[in-house]
């Protein structure tokens, strides 16, 4: 078993206000090591996945996301936690800009939504 992410994940997203890059919003998209780093987000994964913590494997799969991890972790990661945890994290505040100040969303601004699959809804092409 490899524990090796199959698809890019973006990690960055343009200021609607000054174009300046940032990080993303945590989100269920966001590796493990991203959510992790992040105080917050670490409980979030605490609180629901702690057997995936402890597995010896973790470590391995921290560039993976928790959808890419569901598949191979025995039952270990459900559909279910994936939602809750998916939940809690967009009821954290919004990250600011680093240059701007403005709250970096992955739904609004000119640089469209991010993730990985790519632009959708009412700000993406058309």
């Amino acid at each position: 078993m490899c524990f090796r992410p199959t698809v890019a994940v973006k990690k960055t997203v343009k200021c609607p206000k000054c174009g300046e890059v940032n990080p993303l919003p945590l989100s269920i998209d966001s590796s493990m090591k991203d959510i992790m780093e992040n105080e917050s987000g670490k409980a979030i994964i605490e609180n629901h996945c702690a057997a995936v913590l402890a597995d010896p494997r973790f470590k391995t799969a921290l560039g993976m996301t928790l959808k890419q991890i569901r598949p191979m972790s025995g039952g270990k990661v459900t559909p279910d936690m994936i939602q809750a945890v998916g939940n809690e994290l967009a009821e954290l505040p919004k990250p600011k800009c680093i240059s701007c100040g403005e709250e970096i969303s992955l739904t609004k601004g000119a640089a469209g939504p991010a993730g990985p699959k790519g632009p959708s809804g009412p700000s993406g092409p058309k």
